[in-house]
């Protein structure tokens, strides 16, 4: 490397230090870096402690070394503690010491003026007001200077490119293949530098389960994953995940070389609070009773009169620029999560304070009171809003509840759990409800009422999972508290959920106790609660001798739509009015109706009503001879109902219309077909469906299908033209003409004659034939080419 314009020697510090083991991933930030050195005169690389900051600015710095002929510098900042020596230590470093008559930073700008170079300072956060004053100097005097930083914080100055190096992706569970390669860059990592320590390493699929949970632990801190790897000279995976459970003590290196404050992680982690003010070093802490991520307004609720000088806001931005502090993306608003070390290092901290308990009973206490706001929310337009702020704040409200646990708090527990029973219905969560209910509910504490809303909304879950001995039990305990009480809402729930456990085992009571706690709800004035026994008799009517009755149900919901101004609350019974309509007898009004129903519960994301929906349309669609669709959307329920942890078969009175839709399903295309048409959907996203429930074309999907097709040899065998193979291919996935026509960008007459000469070439009068056919040639082209 040419260290000057003029030719003189290479000098001491002019070559990058060696890599002393090999380097792993980072090919997209490295690309990232080159490209923005070439725009930015002065990019930082920030980050957590043991991110591989200092490693990545060093690979990258190399990669780039042709670009400089006056060579790529690299200064090291940790040891140096006095500020006012850091220009000596460039000058030192560049080899160009002052004479007595100028300046060190005047003799920088002499030495560095014609240069072309790069400098790598290493290490700047401790430093970051001297490096910033000596950076913008030298930048300003040195046009043709470029520098590349490490450091946990921004320089902040002027024109400076930031860039946050992230930690490692980890993968997900099982996902590590035996040598890693699948397994994502944390997981290559952990293996490279496993094998460094111990030869033959010979990993058992409980061994790669165990780097995967060790990896995900860490957050993808790469130095986490060395100083864990370098254990497997004696402990196994398993045993090392065990030790990171109890506290990070494994996480030590024992290299006699290694820095102080990168031999343990805790010594990083260190390094990083003690760079922190006294009111940022308070929140950090503070913010650890925090599970996962959480949102500002959360912050300035729980922490609010805790005697931090400045603004939460202030000191959360601080936090963030000393990258303690991660943002998260995609949430729409400013989201912030601590990685599990620093929170575990805060949680120290903060017991060592004597605060724990109180932050911990403020962190319940707010999320609680969002629960409630929820509750109400969970039945108006907002619903999709509250559904995904609960479901980010999925973990808090986890770690309020098993604080409630721990204090005996057992009341606000209670209160917490049954708030979120629209929540626990919705999202599917039916079996994590129920648990933390059951926690709370059989401590004799708070009013009759409390307790029946909790005992009601453990209700609702047990028949939705079609546990008809847990309902019982419920109706039983939830009698004898009603009896107990004068409150007419009390007795309302009871009924309501009698008739509730009714109607989905099919008695003929349902209606009777369902009209009953409809009228109490009535005398009450809970419209919510109105809103749902509505729903409830709506599916009762469907499901009747009379499905026409279900118009009146779902016409008095409707007006109260119109009375409450949320339009959108009129579908609220549409899923069970379109069965109704169907049972009626009028197909096409009933697929409009559902398709409706299901539009407005796709953008509620609500997976139990999008389950209901996918699942009434199937059976439609059966019934309009469109039997590959049908088949299709069957899957795709069954993967939200296996995520949920139930079925249609827990509802006998709904699992007859299943039944009768897989027979016809059957019928029509025969075993194999039908498999693959419902495993096709079982892959298929929740918007991948609704596209396809919709009448939509599966985005991408079917030109593939129909160009693939065309090109098989089976089917030109078959005498058809590359147009009317491609038709084959729609046919079979049960587009209409329609449909084929827009997929196939030709007029809708030319599609008809197609699908015409289609069947007449095959000899086949019914479309499903085609899909039959299709898959026989299509598997017997397989069996061929296998053997």
């Amino acid at each position: 490397m040419t260290a000057s314009v003029s030719g003189s020697p290479q000098l001491p510090g002019a070559v990058l230090p060696t890599e002393v083991t090999s380097f792993v991933g980072r090919r997209q930030e490295r690309a990232d870096l080159r490209q923005r050195l070439g725009r930015f005169r002065l990019v930082t690389l920030v980050g957590v402690g043991g991110v591989g900051k200092t490693r990545l600015a060093l690979r990258t710095a190399a990669e780039v070394r042709g670009e400089f002929p006056d060579g790529v510098w690299f200064v090291e900042l940790a040891q140096l503690r006095d500020p006012d020596l850091l220009p000596h230590q460039l000058a030192a470093t560049l080899g160009c010491s002052p004479p007595a008559d100028r300046t060190v930073l005047n003799t920088l700008l002499g030495h560095l003026r014609e240069r072309r170079l790069l400098l790598v300072l290493d290490n700047c956060e401790h430093l970051a007001d001297a490096c910033a004053d000596l950076v913008d100097s030298l930048l300003r005097g040195c046009p043709r200077l470029r520098v590349l930083a490490t450091s946990r914080e921004s320089l902040r100055v002027e024109s400076e490119c930031t860039y946050l190096v992230a930690p490692f992706s980890v993968p997900e569970r099982s996902s590590i293949e035996k040598q890693g390669e699948s397994g994502g860059d944390a997981a290559t990592l952990f293996l490279d530098r496993a094998r460094a320590v111990r030869s033959g390493v010979d990993l058992t699929r409980d061994d790669r389960d165990a780097i995967g949970d060790i990896c995900r632990l860490v957050d993808g801190i790469p130095l986490a994953i060395e100083l864990a790897a370098v254990r497997l000279r004696a402990l196994s995976p398993a045993e090392i995940l065990r030790l990171l459970h109890e506290g990070g003590g494994v996480l030590r290196h024992d290299g006699r070389r290694m820095p102080d404050r990168r031999r343990t992680l805790r010594g990083c982690i260190d390094w990083s609070f003690d760079l922190c003010t006294g009111a940022e070093q308070r929140l950090w802490a503070r913010l650890s009773v925090f599970a996962g991520g959480f949102e500002l307004d959360a912050v300035e609720g729980v922490c609010h009169g805790s005697g931090l000088p400045e603004p939460v806001v202030d000191l959360i931005l601080s936090l963030v620029d000393k990258s303690i502090l991660m943002p998260e993306p995609g949430s729409g608003k400013a989201r912030f999560r601590l990685l599990e070390m620093l929170r575990q290092y805060g949680y120290e901290k903060l017991r060592e304070s004597g605060e724990d308990t109180a932050m911990r009973r403020a962190h319940r206490d707010w999320f609680l009171e969002l629960a409630t706001r929820a509750e109400g929310g969970l039945l108006g337009t907002d619903r999709r809003q509250w559904l995904r702020r609960l479901r980010r704040d999925h973990a808090n409200l986890q770690r309020a509840m098993a604080y409630s646990a721990e204090a005996h708090d057992h009341a606000q527990g209670r209160t917490l759990a049954r708030s979120l029973h629209y929540y626990w219905v919705a999202d599917g969560r039916f079996d994590e409800g129920r648990t933390w209910l059951a926690r709370f509910q059989h401590v004799d504490d708070g009013t009759a009422l409390d307790r029946l809303q909790a005992l009601h909304a453990a209700g609702w879950l047990a028949t939705l999972q079609g546990d008809a001995v847990a309902s019982a039990a419920i109706l039983r305990e939830g009698a004898q508290l009603a009896a107990s009480s004068d409150d007419v809402s009390a007795a309302a729930l009871i009924t309501q959920l009698d008739g509730m456990e009714a109607l989905y085992t099919g008695q003929s009571v349902a209606t009777e106790h369902l009209e009953l706690a409809l009228e109490r709800f009535r005398q009450v004035g809970d419209v919510d609660r109105q809103l749902e026994t509505l729903a409830m008799l709506t599916v009762a009517a469907a499901l009747g001798p009379a499905p026409a009755a279900a118009g009146r149900y779902h016409a008095e919901c409707g007006a109260m739509a119109v009375r409450r101004r949320e339009p959108a609350l009129r579908l609220y019974t549409a899923w069970p009015y379109a069965l109704a309509v169907w049972r009626s007898g009028d197909a096409e009004a009933a697929v409009s109706s559902a398709r409706d129903a299901l539009s407005f519960a796709a953008s509620r994301s609500d997976r139990l009503s999008l389950a209901l929906c996918l699942e009434t349309i199937a059976w439609i669609e059966a019934g309009r001879g469109r039997h590959v669709t049908a088949a299709v959307l069957l899957g795709a329920a069954d993967r939200l109902w296996s995520r949920m942890g139930t079925s249609t078969a827990a509802f006998p009175a709904l699992f007859r219309f299943r039944s009768d839709c897989e027979a016809d399903c059957l019928r029509s295309l025969g075993d194999g077909p039908f498999e693959a048409a419902r495993a096709h959907g079982a892959e298929l996203t929740p918007t991948e469906a609704c596209s396809r429930a919709l009448g939509q074309p599966e985005e991408g999907t079917p030109p593939g299908v129909a160009s693939g097709i065309a090109d098989r040899g089976p089917l030109s065998d078959a005498g058809l033209t590359r147009r009317e193979r491609e038709v084959v291919g729609l046919l079979a996935l049960g587009r209409t003409n329609r449909e084929i026509a827009t997929e196939l960008r030709i007029a809708p007459r030319t599609a008809e004659s197609h699908v015409h000469q289609v069947l007449s070439k095959l000899g086949f009068h019914s479309r499903a034939k085609v899909t039959v056919w299709l898959a026989d040639q299509l598997g017997g082209a397989s069996r061929t080419t296998a053997s």
